[in-house]
């Protein structure tokens, strides 16, 4: 089954909206694309207990010969929170999507927005 796409919204000098957010699902997870490194997720919390996110890190990425665990990113009861960025060679799950893969431990109470800032011009 295909993830639920967490839309990148891309942070001007000129301001934009805050995007609508994105409920967890637990079950089908969540994949967040065109990741360069400087993707960024918030996740807020809505749930009376701590959640988590799982980031699984890219198939090919080993430390010598062995695999790169997933990392895990806590999420207070009630709480928000902003995490990144993430490194592509160790997280994006292939180069042409370069999509970063998040499993929530619950769905409904976790919301989702991801963020990216744009190169300044030289």
């Amino acid at each position: 089954m295909a993830r639920v796409e967490i839309p990148v919204t891309t942070i001007v000098r000129a301001g934009v909206a805050v995007p609508a957010s994105v409920v967890a699902n637990a079950a089908l997870k969540h994949a967040v694309g065109g990741n360069d490194g400087t993707v960024w997720i918030e996740v807020v919390s809505t749930d009376a207990a701590p959640q988590t996110v799982v980031v699984q890190p890219s198939p090919s990425v080993e430390a010598d010969g062995l695999a790169v665990s997933p990392l895990t990113l806590a999420i207070g009861a009630g709480a928000s929170m902003k995490f990144g960025p993430f490194k592509p060679s160790t997280f994006n799950q292939d180069a042409v999507d370069r999509e970063i893969w998040l499993d929530p431990s619950v769905s409904t109470t976790l919301t989702f927005r991801a963020y990216k800032i744009a190169a300044a011009r030289v």
